[in-house]
């Protein structure tokens, strides 16, 4: 699923259904930082159908900092970077454009797809 996010950026591969469909369950909800972003799959197609318009490239990093699963839950620790179509300035890109987060993710698996994903991220500053 990660590879198909880090594609996102590209119009053709936006909020199609199939994929969509593919990974999620049709009940499926994203969660970020205690907030709903999506919830069902029209909401799913519409949160994903954005990235062409407001992100130039996606690339999620691996190999993972964690990866747990345990049953129906997957957890993962990795960054992501994000190049937004305007080029803004992250704090400390040195004006690449790039912003670069690290993010947990907590995702709930149910007939073989995601029916939720919990996550929360930080600007990454470096490894403590």
């Amino acid at each position: 699923m990660f590879t198909w996010i880090s594609g996102l950026s590209e119009a053709e591969n936006a909020g199609t259904l199939d994929d969509i469909h593919r990974f999620w369950a049709a009940d499926a909800r994203i969660i970020t930082a205690g907030h709903v972003r999506a919830a069902g799959i029209e909401e799913l197609r519409k949160h994903f159908g954005i990235y062409p318009q407001q992100y130039e490239e996606v690339e999620i990093r691996e190999p993972y900092y964690t990866y747990l699963e345990s049953g129906d839950e997957v957890v993962i620790e990795y960054d992501i970077l994000i190049r937004g179509r305007r080029h803004e300035d992250a704090v400390g890109d040195g004006g690449t454009g790039w912003q670069e987060f690290r993010v947990i993710a907590i995702f709930s698996i149910t007939d073989g797809r995601i029916s939720e994903m919990r996550q929360v991220s930080g600007v990454r500053a470096g490894d403590a």
